[in-house]
C-alpha cells in the first residue's frame, strides 16, 4: 500500500534589499499677521467723606396733658367704634379692584324741615343755584287721595364759604300745591322754576323782594319735570315742562323773564304703547287727539345734540324726541308728535333718565329694578344692571363724569361707571335711620 521514493534536493539563494523608497514633497505654512491695539487705563479718584455725630436730645413729654387729652377723646372714639361694629358698609366691597382713586365723604350738615301735626311731609326735590351758593328744598305731602289742595313751601338755604349750611332758611316761598320738581336757570342764578302737584308751573325771580311767583301754565295732570333748554348765544330762553297727561309744553321767556309765551306743544300719543295701539281708531281722529297721552315720568337733553331729548313713560317706553319735529297729531295742527325713534322697553315704569355729559349715552332706571345704559343711536341697551331695590333717581358726579350715582328705596347711594356698568366700590354713602332716599343733587361749584 505504501512505497518509498527519493527525490533530488532543490535549493535557491536568498537576497536582502537595503534600498528605501524616498519621496520629495513641499510644505507651506500660513502667513502670520500681527495687529496692534491701543489700551486706555481707567482713571480712578478717591473722595473722602466725613460724618458728623448727631447729638440726641431728650424729648420732654408732659404726661399729665397727654392723659388729659386721651381722657377727652376716648369716649368719642369708643362710641364711633361701637357704631361701626357689625356695619354693612363693606357688603359690596371687592378687594380685587384696579381703581387707584379714593373717595372721602363727610356729613357737613343735617337739615330738618318743620313738621306739622297729623301730616307726613317729605322732601320732593332739591336744586343748587347756578353759582352753588344756595340750596333750594321743595316740600310735598307724602300721600294724595285726590286733588292736591295742600299749602306747601320752597325753602332756600345759604351755603357759607366754609361749606356750612345755615340752620334756618333765608327765604321761604309759599305754593298752593305740593312741589314735585325744581330747576334753577343754567345762567341766571336768580331764576327758579317749579312744578306742582296741582298741575301748575311757576317761576320766581329771587332778585325781587316780592315772593309772588309768575304763573307759566297749567297742565292736565301732575307736573313731572321742569327743565331749561340748553341754549347757545342769541337763543331765546325756553322752559320745558312735562306732565303725567302725556304733554310737554315749551314756553319762551322774554323781557327779563317777565313775559311768557307758548312756543310748542308736544304729546307722546298712546299709540306708542303696543297695548294702547291695539285699540280701534275713531273715524275722524279728533277723539284720539284730544285725549291724554302716555304718562311722562322723566326726560333729559343730550349735551351732544342740543335738539335731542329722551323721554321715559309710565308704561316703560323710552322715546328719542326732537325739538325740530314738525309731525302734527291728527285732528290738531298745533299739537306735534316729537318722537323720532324708540328704544328697548323696560319691564316696569321709568323712574329717571339721564344723558351722559361726555358720551353719546344715556342711563335709565325703572321699577323693574334694572338700570340700563343705552347708546343714543342704537335701539338695544349696552348694559343692564340688576339692583336689589327700586331706583327712583340718577345723577352724574363731578370730577369723573363717567360716574353716576343711584338712589331710591334703599338707604344707600351707590355709584357706577357708565363705560362698563361696573359698580364703583371705593365710594358708598349710607343714610342711617332712613328707609329710602327721595332726592339727590350734586353741587357742581363746590
Amino acid at each position: 500500500m505504501f512505497s518509498t521514493k527519493s527525490f533530488d534536493v532543490v535549493s535557491f539563494n536568498s537576497e536582502l534589499s537595503t534600498a528605501r523608497l524616498e519621496t520629495s514633497a513641499n510644505v507651506q505654512t500660513t502667513e502670520i499677521v500681527y495687529t496692534a491695539d491701543e489700551t486706555q487705563s481707567t482713571e480712578t479718584r478717591s473722595i473722602g467723606i466725613q460724618t458728623v455725630n448727631g447729638q440726641k436730645t431728650d424729648v420732654q413729654v408732659d404726661y399729665d396733658k397727654l392723659a388729659k387729652f386721651l381722657k377727652k377723646v376716648t369716649p368719642g372714639i369708643l362710641e364711633a367704634l361701637d357704631e361701626a361694629y357689625a356695619t354693612n358698609a363693606f357688603d359690596d366691597y371687592n378687594p380685587n379692584v384696579t381703581e387707584a382713586s379714593s373717595a372721602n365723604i363727610e356729613l357737613l350738615k343735617k337739615i330738618s324741615t318743620p313738621k306739622e301735626p297729623d301730616t307726613q311731609i317729605k322732601i320732593s326735590d332739591l336744586s343748587w343755584s347756578t353759582v352753588g351758593g344756595t340750596l333750594t328744598v321743595g316740600l310735598s305731602h307724602t300721600y294724595h287721595e285726590a286733588w292736591c289742595d295742600h299749602l306747601s313751601t320752597v325753602q332756600l338755604y345759604n351755603l357759607t364759604t366754609e361749606d356750612n349750611v345755615i340752620d334756618v332758611p333765608i327765604r321761604t316761598l309759599e305754593t298752593n300745591g305740593c312741589v314735585t320738581t325744581l330747576c334753577y336757570h343754567p345762567t341766571e342764578p336768580s331764576i327758579l322754576a317749579a312744578g306742582l302737584s296741582n298741575w301748575d308751573v311757576l317761576i320766581w325771580n329771587l332778585r325781587n323782594d316780592s315772593v309772588v311767583p309768575m304763573h307759566v301754565c297749567t297742565h292736565g295732570d301732575c307736573v313731572s319735570q321742569v327743565c331749561w333748554r340748553p341754549r347757545s348765544v342769541n337763543d331765546v330762553t325756553l322752559l320745558l315742562s312735562s306732565s303725567r297727561d302725556g304733554y310737554i309744553l315749551i314756553h319762551k321767556l322774554t323781557a327779563n323773564f317777565t313775559t311768557v309765551q307758548l312756543h310748542k306743544r308736544f304729546k307722546i300719543v298712546k299709540e306708542r304703547n303696543p297695548v294702547e295701539n291695539a285699540r280701534p281708531r275713531s273715524a275722524g281722529g279728533s277723539e284720539r287727539a284730544a285725549e291724554a297721552g302716555l304718562c311722562i315720568t322723566s326726560f333729559d337733553f343730550s349735551p351732544k345734540h342740543p335738539s335731542i331729548f329722551i323721554v321715559g313713560t309710565l308704561c316703560g317706553g323710552i322715546y328719542k324726541c326732537s325739538l325740530d319735529s314738525i309731525t302734527p297729531i291728527e285732528g290738531d295742527a298745533t299739537l306735534i308728535d316729537p318722537v323720532i325713534d324708540e328704544y328697548e322697553r323696560h319691564g316696569g315704569s321709568i323712574t329717571c333718565i339721564k344723558c351722559s355729559p361726555l358720551r353719546n349715552l344715556f342711563v335709565s332706571s325703572a321699577t323693574d329694578k334694572e338700570i340700563r345704559i343705552y347708546n343714543l343711536d342704537e335701539h338695544v341697551s349696552h348694559q343692564t344692571i340688576s339692583v336689589d331695590n327700586t331706583i327712583v333717581g340718577l345723577t352724574w358726579m363731578i370730577g369723573n363724569q363717567d360716574i353716576f350715582a343711584v338712589y331710591g328705596a334703599g338707604a344707600c347711594v351707590k355709584f357706577y361707571n357708565v363705560t362698563d356698568g361696573k359698580p364703583v366700590t371705593y365710594a358708598k354713602v349710607e343714610v342711617t335711620g332712613k328707609e329710602s332716599i327721595s332726592s339727590l343733587c350734586i353741587n357742581s361749584k363746590r
